[in-house]
């Protein structure tokens, strides 16, 4: 009998154990920070980063990362964007090692690695840029509910390219938590403290 207990009580403790490793932190509700209720799981995808070389989204996991779905030729949204990453790095208030800066272009015809790292050189040396054909960028971005698609060619064969502005929050353990809608430094800041807690 007390060998029965015994065992209950590890598989309690066990089960206990299991359920607390699962239960997430709550994301801070602050100013133009949009909480996503039940986390999302991002599924693993490869891309092209500014080197040329294939990297899995899945290389992300263990870090909290800020995902951008842009374009190197955008003219506000984008440079708005990663600058507010960048004060974010500068703030020195987040340990480099455990946070990921990334930009996933929506205009892989004209995005190639080369050109995502002449956009990345005016940016923190930590920051990500991949890169695929529209194609497969499109899955991943439905996964964020993120949207873009090219406008109409213009005369000079130019072309723009509408896409969804927020900043995307991914914790650790690869689940959207959050979208930014221009927070703050310091509302990032609280929204990677709390995710960063989790691991």
């Amino acid at each position: 009998m007390i060998k029965l207990e015994k065992r209950l009580l590890l598989v309690i403790a066990a089960v206990g154990a299991s359920f607390a490793a699962h239960v997430h932190a709550e994301v801070p509700r602050v100013d133009r920070v949009r909480v996503v209720e039940t986390p999302r799981p991002i599924a693993d995808a490869e891309l092209t980063n500014e080197d040329g070389l294939a990297l899995r989204l899945k290389e992300l996991r263990g870090k909290v990362a800020f995902v951008l779905f842009g374009f190197t030729n955008c003219a506000d949204v984008c440079p708005l964007a990663m600058e507010r990453l960048a004060m974010l790095r500068d703030s020195g208030s987040l340990n480099s090692a455990d946070v990921a800066y990334v930009m996933i272009s929506v205009d892989g015809e004209r995005d190639t690695p080369a050109a995502m790292k002449a956009f990345l050189s005016r940016y923190p040396e930590e920051f990500v840029g991949l890169t695929a054909a529209p194609n497969r960028v499109t899955p991943i971005a439905e996964q964020f509910s993120a949207a873009f698609f090219r406008g109409a060619h213009s005369a000079h064969g130019k072309y723009d390219v509408a896409h969804s502005p927020q900043i995307f929050v991914v914790d650790a353990a690869g689940n959207l938590r959050a979208e930014l809608f221009g927070a703050s430094v310091e509302s990032m800041t609280a929204v990677a403290f709390a995710l960063l807690g989790e691991r």
